[in-house]
């Protein structure tokens, strides 16, 4: 009967253990991916489902592959937050009409780029939130990602001319400031604010 009980308070850490290394903030972020993903911010039935199966499935991968706590972490600002919502939205929906206008316009086939975006930010962390917010707006590929430069490399569909690179770059650059001011710490905003304009830094 002890060894019984035993075992069972051993499981019983063992699961307490596993629950302890849910990071909730990486949970939800990683929710609003999947999200993203599976469309599942469309009005439907079916879209509160895919949320709550979302973030199950991110607690799950924490569970098994344990992830570093990360520090500072992140520090939510609500209404900064909603601005980034809107804004995300708002380029998606954009960026699905521009490349379907130039994937059925007649003519010579579209031509892109590799626009490398230097970030003004040292945080690993919005890196990694910029590149894959970056990733689901169509038209944009991360092609890759230098870590200690903090530099994306990214595959833009029909930027062909200068100012579209450039324009390619500011979309970029605002993207990183909304996801800043949203997700970020008082340190990351103020390295942001204090960091050289972007359209000298990435001229």
């Amino acid at each position: 009967m002890n060894d019984l009980r035993t075992r069972k308070a051993r499981g019983l850490n063992a699961v307490r253990r596993r629950l302890g290394k849910v990071q909730i903030p990486v949970a939800l972020g990683m929710t609003v991916v999947w999200m993203l993903l599976f469309k599942g911010f469309e009005p439907r039935p079916e879209s509160l489902g895919i949320a709550v199966l979302g973030f199950l499935v991110s607690a799950v991968i924490m569970m098994v592959f344990p992830m570093p706590p990360i520090s500072p972490g992140f520090r939510f600002w609500p209404v900064q937050c909603v601005r980034l919502f809107f804004h995300v939205l708002w380029k998606m929906a954009v960026a699905s009409s521009q490349v379907t206008l130039q994937v059925f316009r007649p003519g010579p086939p579209v031509r892109s780029s590799v626009v490398a975006v230097r970030l003004r930010t040292d945080s690993d962390l919005m890196l990694v939130c910029t590149a894959i917010t970056t990733s689901v707006i169509p038209g944009s590929v991360i092609v890759e990602v230098a870590q200690p430069e903090h530099t994306l490399y990214v595959h833009v569909l029909g930027a062909e001319s200068e100012a579209e690179v450039r324009n390619a770059k500011q979309i970029i650059l605002t993207l990183e400031e909304r996801i800043v001011r949203a997700l970020g710490t008082r340190e990351n905003i103020a390295d942001l604010e204090a960091a050289t304009p972007a359209g000298e830094e990435n001229a």
